[in-house]
């Protein structure tokens, strides 16, 4: 007999839930966001290098270019034919790197395939400076595929190179426009060169810088190649993916609060439950939303390490820390949540009282990287203390550092987060008993805390 009324209460909770994940989970809309797209992306990084390893679309046409000298169309001829390394495009963004959105997307579209590009281009050659005119209207009319001029002031090595002028229709292709103005600006260069009597051999020896192999070797002695932006990239990829899953069950349970409240649904629920069982019942229903989402996108990212060769990158403690920071996170924003959905009615008078607070949630998204480029800093020890940021910065903080957070940091921080956690969803329950009923005019914060003290 004592126990029947415990199991009723966590039976009454654990239906509430279940209707909550139910009603979320169980939509297309969840369904094809949660689950289906991070398949689909892995799908995508699975069959991207099969597309890359393709051949390049062929390059077909005639080329015309105006040389007093007759000496470029030789040297153009024999460079666009040459296949391009990797490391050569590498090297020579490095070089020149693209400075607008436009030159960034040109650049990225002539980097080479796997496969063989087939090219039939037939060059020409004019000595006479009139015969631009014609080049332009052989253009026009499709004759052409691109067509130059080149003044004797751009081949003088006793000057600075002088810009020259090249021609292409509207409709050559990006990667195409590339190639030919590549190879006819090494040509120009290679000419340069052999003018100035200088050994390009020797140039090239004196420029060749030596890069660095970098070699990372885990804990457990393997050696893999490093990636640098990665490493630097997998805190962020953290913190953010903590952000989405919490924000997006925490939203779920914002909106329906207000939508049952402002539909009388909420005095239905109330006749069957009391109003702290609908409040946990609700909080581990899209507690189990957020953890389907931190599943499916957390595991799209280790699949995607993995596939790089990269896991060593996210050693076991740090899915643990994943692990306890989003539950640290979810109860912060899932008790701000809940309590202004209850005391509120629309969405519109919900922003006014969660936007003093999401300022506060902003400081890990605007600051990440100070945060992530010195985590033993004072700004990231200082914002670790900071609810709700807590977590979001700890997690940050946890798996960038290069030399180990002090321990004591890491004790007292999550202590002191969880203690928050805690504190904000008493004062949620005390606050959700007393809006969930209410009607009319929204409640300013200082009435949401006067409630939180009422008996």
């Amino acid at each position: 007999m004592p126990d029947r009324p415990q199991q009723s209460y966590l039976g009454k909770v654990a239906l509430i839930a279940w209707r909550e994940f139910r009603h979320t989970a169980l939509t297309k809309g969840f369904i094809i966001g949660a689950v289906a797209v991070p398949i689909l992306m892995f799908g995508v990084f699975a069959v991207v290098p099969s597309l890359m390893s393709r051949e390049s679309p062929p390059l077909v046409g005639s080329i015309a270019i105006v040389d007093p000298t007759g000496s470029i169309v030789p040297r153009a001829k024999a460079i666009l034919e040459k296949p391009v390394s990797m490391l050569e495009v590498v090297e020579e963004f490095a070089e020149n790197p693209p400075k607008t959105a436009a030159e960034q997307m040109e650049a990225v579209s002539t980097l080479p395939s796997a496969g063989q590009q087939k090219i039939e281009v037939a060059w020409r050659t004019e000595t006479d400076p009139a015969a631009l005119d014609g080049i332009k209207s052989d253009l026009e009319t499709g004759k052409l595929i691109a067509g130059a001029s080149i003044g004797a002031d751009t081949l003088d090595p006793s000057k600075p190179a002088a810009p020259f002028e090249f021609f292409i229709p509207s409709s050559l292709s990006p990667k195409h426009v590339t190639q030919i103005s590549r190879a006819i600006r090494k040509a120009i260069e290679e000419e340069r060169v052999a003018r100035s009597g200088v050994d390009s051999a020797l140039i090239a020896r004196l420029s060749d810088a030596p890069e660095p192999k970098t070699m990372r070797v885990s804990p457990e002695g393997a050696v893999a190649k490093e990636i640098t932006e990665l490493r630097f990239m997998v805190p962020v990829a953290f913190m953010f993916l903590l952000w989405i899953t919490v924000f997006t069950s925490a939203n779920y349970l914002l909106t329906t609060t207000i939508e049952e409240k402002s539909n009388k649904v909420m005095e239905v629920l109330l006749a069957a439950a009391s109003p702290m069982q609908l409040l946990v019942g609700k909080i581990l229903g899209y507690a189990a939303i957020s953890a389907v989402m931190l599943v499916m996108y957390g595991g799209l990212g280790i699949a995607g390490l993995s596939a790089a060769a990269m896991l060593d990158l996210v050693p076991f403690t740090h899915l643990l820390y994943l692990v306890l920071f989003f539950v640290m996170g979810y109860l912060m924003v899932a008790a701000m949540m809940s309590a202004v959905g209850s005391a509120v009615s629309d969405l519109r008078e919900a922003q006014s009282l969660v936007g003093p607070v999401m300022m506060v949630l902003i400081v890990p998204v605007a600051l990440w990287l100070p945060i992530v480029e010195n985590p033993n800093g004072m700004l990231a020890t200082v914002t670790s203390y900071i609810p709700p940021a807590t977590p979001f910065v700890m997690i940050m903080r946890l798996t960038a550092a290069t030399e180990p957070i002090p321990l004591w940091q890491t004790i007292t921080a999550t202590l002191w987060g969880f203690v928050c956690a805690i504190g904000m969803m008493w004062l949620a329950a005390r606050i959700f008993r007393v809006g969930v009923l209410m009607q009319g005019k929204p409640p300013s914060p200082k009435e949401l805390l006067r409630w939180a003290f009422v008996r």
